[in-house]
């Protein structure tokens, strides 16, 4: 008996101690994040403060132009996303991958030029966490790099699984703008719908 309660105990020691290690590490990478964004942020910022900004206009029959992306610091971003309800400004990395989540928001698909962008973050801190707690109707503002901007706001939120992540691409034109983050835990995503506000 007694040693069925010191094994427990020990046991309960184990697991509060590993739970500990891992909220420690979520902590001091969440920071880590929240570094490189400020790092990155600064000449990003700065690049396209220098050029005329203007709300982007297509002229019609031309074709659709590739995104203009900027190199920093040997990576690729196209511009810099808004969230002014959570005080939150990031730099947008051309495309994703697990190693880039780590770094900044990423373009997981589409574009601005075609109101089918789709952005991804990790539920960092300083990135996308606060997503779930944003107001429908709240604006969100996309920068390009070239200096054009993009002003939409929040329609609707969604709760999405990891196996239907084909529905973040919306294929009806529904949405011109997507947002979404991992939940805590990572079995569920957070995912904002909006629309580009005519201007």
């Amino acid at each position: 008996m007694k040693k069925t309660g010191l094994s427990l105990i020990l046991a309960g020691v184990l697991l509060l101690t590993g739970a500990l290690g891992i909220t420690i590490y979520n902590v001091a990478d969440s920071r880590r994040a929240e570094k490189a964004v400020e790092a990155i942020l600064g000449p990003i910022a700065e690049a396209i403060s220098q050029q005329e900004t203007t709300p982007f206009v297509r002229p019609e029959g031309e074709a659709i132009p590739e995104m203009p992306v900027r190199e920093q610091d040997g990576l690729r971003y196209i511009g810099i996303i808004e969230i002014p309800a959570l005080s939150l400004s990031l730099p947008v990395l051309e495309n994703w991958s697990y190693d880039l989540l780590k770094i900044s928001p990423c373009r997981y698909a589409g574009s601005y030029y075609t109101n089918d962008l789709v952005i991804c973050a990790h539920n960092y801190a300083a990135h996308f966490n606060g997503l779930r707690y944003v107001d429908i109707g709240s604006d969100v503002y996309f920068t390009a790099v070239n200096g054009e901007t993009f002003h939409y706001v929040i329609n609707n939120r969604e709760t999405l699984t990891p196996e239907e992540s084909d529905r973040m691409i919306t294929s009806d034109g529904e949405w011109d703008l997507t947002l979404f983050t991992c939940y805590i835990g990572g079995a569920t995503r957070c995912t904002l719908r909006c629309s580009l506000c005519d201007e």
